[in-house]
């Protein structure tokens, strides 16, 4: 696994030269959107702001089977907090035609993990929203979308056109066979679109355009090692109890109490 690195002087991941995967969970979201495809008919698009070896993984989605992908990649993009981000991906679902009925993102990212992105282009493009949402049915004009909040288990009736992020729960992917990887690799097109195509300036975008700056970084503190101890309930007893007045716990009058 290649190392992070870090730009000291902008405070951003370095991510040229890394491999870019597709996030777990946005697995999770195409294999529901090919289910609704295959129950309720549509086209599906797949969207990703990154640098450009992020075409790798678009070209994956075309595997699993999306109808068409499109890469926004720019280095005015570059060092973009969740805000610009979503400023981006945002501009882009407006630029496809048709407008879609429905946007699908992972709940979250298994790098930042903050759940911001999909909220923040739903409020982008003003569109309803639920997040964390486990199954789908298409009812009339509407969604019949369910989800866990709170231990409850919410079922919420959302107005098209939407967006949804999903859980871990809605599906699992399925494997691609080595004949669609092959053909998505030497026949499928990933369209690029930069800062010239969603009509944005340099301001409102990557490290400009981020609402958040990391102020400092550090490592973290390494972890202590654990103790296992085995034998009697007796003897484990009197083992914590040495432990815990080494560690100045508690005193030995109190472990002999």
């Amino acid at each position: 696994m290649p190392s992070i690195r870090i730009d000291r002087h902008r405070m951003t991941i370095i991510r040229e030269g890394v491999e870019s995967i597709i996030n777990p969970i946005d697995c999770v979201a195409l294999e529901a959107a090919l289910e609704l495809r295959e129950r309720e008919g549509g086209e599906i698009t797949v969207i990703s702001m990154g640098p450009p070896q992020s075409e790798e993984a678009l070209r994956e989605a075309l595997a699993f089977g999306a109808d068409q992908s499109i890469l926004l990649t720019d280095p005015a993009f570059a060092g973009a907090d969740t805000l610009a981000t979503s400023h981006v991906l945002a501009r882009a679902i407006t630029r496809l035609m048709p407008f879609p009925d429905l946007v699908l993102c992972g709940k979250q990212t298994i790098d930042s993990d903050t759940g911001h992105v999909g909220p923040q282009i739903a409020e982008e493009l003003d569109l309803p929203q639920v997040c964390g949402v486990h199954e789908i049915h298409l009812d009339g004009d509407s969604l019949m979308v369910k989800r866990l909040y709170d231990g409850f288990l919410d079922t919420l009736r959302v107005s098209l056109p939407a967006l949804l992020t999903v859980s871990h729960e809605i599906s699992v992917p399925h494997h691609i066979p080595l004949g669609n990887l092959e053909k998505a690799f030497s026949e499928g097109e990933v369209i690029r679109w930069g800062l010239e195509h969603l009509d944005l300036t340099e301001e409102e975008v990557g490290l400009c355009g981020s609402a958040t700056r990391v102020w400092k970084l550090h490592k973290a503190a390494a972890k202590r090692g654990g103790d296992i101890a085995s034998g009697s309930p007796q003897r484990l007893a009197e083992h914590l109890i040495r432990k815990l007045e080494a560690l100045s716990i508690i005193d030995e009058e109190e472990g002999k109490g």
